[in-house]
């Protein structure tokens, strides 16, 4: 018995530890650059250029790939995180914007925001080719998958709406009207699969969509805007950036209810949370840092350097 004991021991001893920090993806608009940061150590591991004005970033859920848009060059950069290089550029349609991969790491979606496009551009993981353009609504802006359906988000700015997509068949199958005057732009979905929380310009509102009902529920006054917005996921809380008044508005989940407003610095934009919940991250765009958020105080607890106008941010988790 204690042969076996001491064996297993020694096993365990040289199995290659699993666990890994978090590494999160800052899309620097104006330098064109990525920055790849150890949030814990505060550190820049690496940067990248990925293109002219740089904007949206997502990470591949196996973590495999970070995409960067680059809307001044029209180009998709791939960047394998592992090498921390580029591998691939792929070509985009005018004015893209969000980017997203599906759940499952097969897909990644660009949005093209121009009013010649207004489409939606998928291209194959791996083999890197564009296997389908979706038409979608006037001049979307931004995209999320849904955690439970193989379903899709897009906010149209210029229809006021939000195109369904089903992501089997690749096509759009349905449209959420939003009502009012605000301009729908930036999104995200609760962990449930059951609520999307869409910020809008113009209003300086978040709305608050039942996809089940597939209607607008609520609507949230919050900062100046234009502005970003997470979900933890956890589901407690809405994370909404302000860029025009400096701060993020905490809303709880469970009630809709702004719980506090956090002042973070020039610019807020792009924000994430942790896989654990207890950190969000936010890139405040006219003082070249991302902040960090401790989410039970609700507080900032750190600063990081990330020079050339930090706009959107990903995570390897």
């Amino acid at each position: 018995m204690k042969k076996i004991i001491v064996l297993l021991f020694t096993v365990l001893c040289f199995l290659p530890l699993t666990v890994q920090a978090e590494v999160i993806f800052v899309n620097n608009r104006d330098s064109g650059e990525v920055s790849v940061i150890n949030p814990e150590k505060a550190k820049t591991l690496k940067r990248i250029e990925v293109g002219k004005k740089s904007t949206y970033v997502a990470v591949s859920p196996d973590g495999r790939f970070a995409f960067s848009v680059s809307t001044g060059e029209r180009k998709l950069y791939v960047i394998d995180t592992s090498e921390l290089k580029v591998i691939k550029t792929l070509p985009l349609s005018e004015a893209p914007k969000g980017v997203g991969v599906s759940p499952g790491s097969k897909f990644v979606y660009v949005v093209n925001e121009g009013k010649r496009a207004s489409n939606i551009y998928v291209f194959k993981i791996g083999a890197w080719e564009r296997v389908k353009t979706i038409k979608v609504g006037n001049m979307p802006h931004n995209i999320v998958f849904s955690p439970v359906k193989p379903s899709a988000y897009v906010t149209n700015g210029a229809s006021k709406s939000i195109s369904i997509i089903d992501t089997k068949k690749q096509k759009v199958v349905d449209e959420i009207k939003i009502p009012g005057s605000g301009v729908p732009h930036n999104l995200d979905i609760t962990p449930d699969g059951r609520m999307l929380v869409v910020t809008l310009k113009k209003t300086d509102e978040v709305a608050v969509i039942d996809l089940n009902n597939r209607a607008v529920i609520k609507k949230i006054r919050v900062s100046k805007g234009h502005h970003g917005v997470a979900i933890s996921p956890d589901g407690r809380w809405a994370y909404i950036s302000g860029v025009g008044s400096d701060v993020i508005t905490v809303i709880d989940t469970s009630d809709w209810q702004t719980k506090k407003t956090i002042r973070v610095g020039k610019g807020p934009h792009g924000v994430r949370f942790s896989g654990d919940s207890r950190r969000a991250y936010v890139a405040v765009s006219k003082e070249d840092k991302v902040v960090v958020i401790d989410t039970e105080s609700h507080q900032v607890i750190k600063e990081i350097n990330s020079p050339g106008f930090p706009f959107w941010i990903a995570i390897k988790r």
